[in-house]
């Protein structure tokens, strides 16, 4: 992939490695190469994002590609890893083991699920440069509340791990030396499940609306062979055995 942005693949399981020096300041070469690791690994159904070293998960964007001539080619790159992020078919666990600043932050922001040690904390200083944090912008009001993310976006301050979990922008806090053991449970457990129902919970999640959340029930998981194999496992008591194939023949294995 790159010698910055690592993807090791092993069956059903993807990983992602930040690994672009010790605070893994990304460049747009290196978003872009985000972006390829999430849609390779589009035929997996679970993709973990970490990072090497412990100063930082990743302190956000090169403040060198903000100056006005290259901050549109920039933005483009950033919004198409947004888009890449938000409609990728895995489940997406971004896993924290230092502070996450910025671009970092919203790495974050863009995962399914995220969890966090002790060691990290989170701030968004774009508008002490004079800029601004676009996917902050959009999805952080809905993980935090509004009042809590003009605070956040507004003012850069830090948010520490606990207070990250207390507000639910990350699902766990561990202590450093547990984050990988942490992670590699949870990629485990949503291992275990039809990766055809964990789409469909990510798109209905994503959806944010009642009824389209009942047409990719109704249209999409219950079609498909494990929308039967579940029920039909539990009500016979034994183990159900997942297809990860929807009605239409794609496979997520």
């Amino acid at each position: 992939m790159s010698d910055r942005i690592a993807l090791a693949r092993d069956g059903r399981r993807a990983r992602i490695t930040l690994q672009a020096g010790a605070l893994n300041v990304l460049g747009i070469a290196d978003i872009r190469a985000l972006t390829a690791a999430i849609r390779e690994s589009e035929s997996c159904n679970v993709v973990s994002i970490e990072a090497a070293g412990e100063r930082a998960f990743c302190a956000g964007v090169e403040v060198g590609d903000h100056v006005p001539e290259k901050a549109p080619e920039m933005l483009a790159a950033f919004e198409e890893m947004a888009s890449a992020f938000l409609s990728a078919s895995p489940a997406i666990v971004c896993a924290a083991n230092a502070p996450a600043m910025g671009g970092g932050f919203e790495l974050l922001l863009l995962a399914d699920i995220a969890l966090c040690s002790t060691r990290a904390f989170f701030s968004l200083p774009e508008v002490q440069l004079a800029a601004l944090p676009p996917i902050a912008c959009a999805l952080l009001p809905r993980a935090i509340g509004t009042q809590r993310a003009f605070n956040a976006i507004l003012t850069g301050r830090k948010i520490d791990a606990q207070s990250a979990l207390a507000w639910g922008l990350v699902s766990d806090v561990v202590a450093p030396e547990e984050l990988s053991a942490a992670t590699e449970a949870l990629c485990e457990r949503l291992l275990s499940y039809s990766a055809v129902a964990v789409r469909a919970c990510k798109r209905a999640i994503r959806l944010d609306d009642l009824s389209l959340a009942m047409r990719a029930y109704r249209d999409e998981l219950l079609p498909s062979r494990d929308g039967a194999e579940g029920i039909a496992a539990f009500l016979e008591k034994r183990s159900p055995v997942w297809a990860h194939t929807l009605p239409t023949g794609d496979d997520y294995r």
